[in-house]
């Protein structure tokens, strides 16, 4: 009897694992020194403040996510992945030279939303060949992978930004081109992935959409709400970075607090997404907010250099324990051949949770003070947690 022939593995892991953690490393290494550096060109440059640049960052994740929901059901529909992922990336890549030609936020904002434009064509797809080229005890440690190669080019992005306008203070335009070569090699990766093909569902049943929430659990609803809720307390880093700002420090040295976020989201991301394998994706999820909450206590008590680092690395930790753990749970709560559609829905939730937190945190930190931002901030993520308490209560059919 001929034997079946396995996947085959770089590393120990699954060839499209490992491609795609290294499309995601050289794609948020050339991200992440343009958003270290946005702080720094807003006021700079720009001549803009923080609710310039939460205005930016909201609306722009606000933009993609519709098309994070029709990617996913049009991938469902076409059964193919890589094209849509091939697209994102090579969107978000070839917007980012232009940078050097803005003046204006409008001008930034425009970029800003067809990058993450973008982002949504590739993000379901994507989360979908992970998921289902992972085998099945190992989807939260397959994710929390994806997620620390993610992080380490966040990681090395804004150090290369740091020393670029450390040499040459002020040099946006070298930040932004060198952004845009490494970007490049991102593209290059996709061409190793290789498609995957799920079945289409034989029972008739409608596709997990907007359409058909009237007829899913009460528990997983009330889960969505819960995330949208807790996303629009998830202040975005880019904001918080302008902390640095407020105890006196420069420009330049804003990037190296977003590699120290970088630093812990790292370390611990791999780890959080093998735990939620062990004990439960809603233990580390309610851990990670817990952690959220305590963070922004320590940003507003910040005053030095260390207490400042600090909070970063309490807000790593916070990113590590929720983004891959949400992710392996949608995988677990849906069947396969619906899941690039309920990837969708999932990254819209919290999507235009995160565009509601940049644009009111912007606001109320340039206008009523940092202090009041995360207090408001907090208030949505404790509202969040109970609701998740509630969703726990009605039902444990999702793990």
């Amino acid at each position: 009897m001929p034997s079946v022939q396995q996947p085959k593995k770089l590393f120990g892991l699954n060839k499209n694992i490992f491609m795609l953690g290294l499309t995601s490393f050289f794609n948020d290494f050339s991200n992440e020194m343009i958003l270290s550096s946005f702080p720094a060109f807003f006021t700079s440059v720009l001549k803009s403040g923080a609710a310039s640049l939460g205005l930016v960052e909201g609306i722009a994740d606000g933009a993609a996510n519709i098309l994070k929901i029709y990617s996913g059901q049009l991938s469902d529909k076409l059964r193919k992945r890589r094209v849509f992922i091939f697209v994102g990336y090579a969107m978000s890549v070839a917007v980012r030279p232009f940078y050097i030609f803005m003046g204006s936020v409008a001008g930034v904002l425009g970029l800003r939303v067809i990058d993450r434009v973008g982002k949504g064509i590739r993000e379901a797809p994507r989360d979908v060949i992970i998921s289902v080229s992972s085998e099945p005890q190992e989807i939260g440690r397959s994710f929390g992978y994806h997620r620390a190669m993610d992080t380490v080019g966040g990681i090395l992005g804004p150090l290369a930004a740091f020393l670029i306008l450390k040499e040459w203070p002020g040099a946006f335009s070298t930040v932004f081109m060198t952004a845009f070569v490494i970007g490049l090699l991102s593209i290059v990766t996709i061409f190793f992935v290789k498609d995957v093909f799920i079945a289409p569902a034989l029972d008739g049943s409608k596709r997990f959409s907007f359409s058909a929430l009237r007829i899913l659990p009460k528990r997983f609803k009330i889960y969505l709400v819960s995330i949208f809720v807790l996303s629009v307390g998830s202040m975005p880093a880019a904001v918080l970075l302008l902390s640095a700002l407020s105890i006196g420090l420069t420009v330049a040295s804003i990037p190296l607090f977003y590699m120290v976020y970088g630093i812990s989201f790292t370390f611990f991301s791999y780890g959080a997404g093998k735990l939620s394998d062990g004990v439960g994706t809603s233990r580390v999820l309610v851990f990670g907010y817990v952690l959220l909450v305590l963070s922004y206590l320590m940003f507003m008590l910040a005053q030095t250099i260390p207490t400042l680092v600090i909070s970063f690395i309490a807000f790593g930790i916070f990113s590590a324990c929720t983004d891959s753990t949400q992710r392996a749970f949608v995988a677990k709560a849906t069947p396969e051949s619906e899941r690039g559609t309920a990837y969708g829905v999932f990254n819209a939730v919290v999507g235009f949770g995160v565009m509601f937190a940049g644009i009111l945190g912007g606001f109320l930190w340039q206008h009523s003070g940092p202090i009041t931002a995360l207090f408001v901030a907090e208030g949505f993520v404790l509202i969040g947690l109970i609701l998740f308490f509630v969703s726990s209560k009605v039902g444990r059919n999702i793990a």
